[in-house]
């Protein structure tokens, strides 16, 4: 399946030059498709479109794809680590599947965010086809 195809699959619920979030054709999970090089403005704005996109549609699974991010952002770990998760986990949030980008030192970035996170379930990928199915292999059931 290309990309076109993959998108026609799933609905827009959010859009700007560096974030697209779309709700999965299935419902299985909201999925956060990052690009370019984030900073610390771009990192909340679009962790707050996250949040605001949960609200709308609540999930309890999300994909966070950074394999397009060439860039990290200083100044955002702890808010992401502190604020944002607990802040999905409140929303419903339970699995967070991260596939991390390429550049090196947002993988750092990434890991230090998720040492500082609690609560909600945390892997990391190097492939959107192994976070898919591991989204697709968490129920709540795991939860009781």
């Amino acid at each position: 399946m290309n990309e076109l195809e993959a998108n026609s699959q799933r609905n827009v619920v959010y859009t700007s030059d560096f974030l697209t979030i779309t709700l999965a054709a299935d419902g299985l999970y909201l999925l956060a498709d990052w690009s370019g090089v984030l900073d610390a403005t771009s990192a909340r704005t679009g962790c707050t479109a996250v949040l605001d996109s949960l609200k709308k549609y609540p999930n309890s699974k999300v994909l966070n794809n950074n394999s397009k991010v060439t860039g990290h952002y200083p100044g955002a770990i702890d808010w992401v680590g502190n604020v944002w998760f607990p802040s999905m986990y409140t929303l419903g949030v339970r699995w967070f599947a991260w596939v991390y980008s390429p550049e090196f030192y947002t993988q750092l970035g990434t890991d230090q965010i998720i040492r500082l996170s609690s609560k909600v379930t945390i892997e990391t990928f190097y492939d959107m086809a192994s976070a898919q199915q591991w989204l697709s292999s968490c129920s709540l059931q795991e939860l009781r």
